[in-house]
């Protein structure tokens, strides 16, 4: 069994201003019933809002300042302000993103309860709706709509 795992050797996914560090049991086989990922936010970078439909999160602020947002049934928000030290929690199926708001870089260890996690990001969940219909749906015009870059979407 091996014991020892590098977050760096582990395909991180970049993005924007930010960069994933992830360990699942796929990739790290001694993780049983909870995965563990490393997130790198440079200032004012967000971790774009995405949810897991099978885990719940906990987050731990290794370095820097962040606004941890959670959008709970019903619609009603909370933003928490979490410093080195600070931990939060996101239920399972809740809508939730991460901004760095101070200016050294922002540094989280993340732990998730399932080994192999599923992360379904807002950008993909509109991508499945044709922009004719996000149109409709919101009374936005086709101009406005465009304004909006959602990656994978054909506008």
């Amino acid at each position: 069994m091996d014991n020892q795992f590098n977050f760096k050797q582990s395909d991180p996914r970049a993005f924007g201003m930010g960069v994933l560090f992830r360990a699942s049991k796929e990739r790290f086989p001694v993780l049983q019933g909870l995965a563990i990922q490393g997130l790198k936010l440079k200032t004012e970078a967000i971790r774009e809002p995405h949810v897991h439909p099978n885990a719940h999160q906990l987050d731990y602020c290794v370095a820097g300042e962040a606004i941890v947002g959670i959008v709970e049934p019903g619609g009603k928000t909370k933003e928490l302000h979490l410093k080195p030290g600070d931990i939060s929690f996101v239920p399972q199926g809740y809508l939730h993103w991460i901004k760095n708001v101070a200016k050294p870089e922002l540094e989280f260890l993340v732990v998730l309860s399932h080994e192999e996690p599923e992360t379904l990001e807002l950008s993909e969940m509109l991508t499945g709706v044709p922009s004719k219909d996000l149109r409709h749906m919101y009374g936005v015009k086709e101009e406005e709509i465009h304004k909006i870059r959602i990656p994978g979407v054909i506008y």
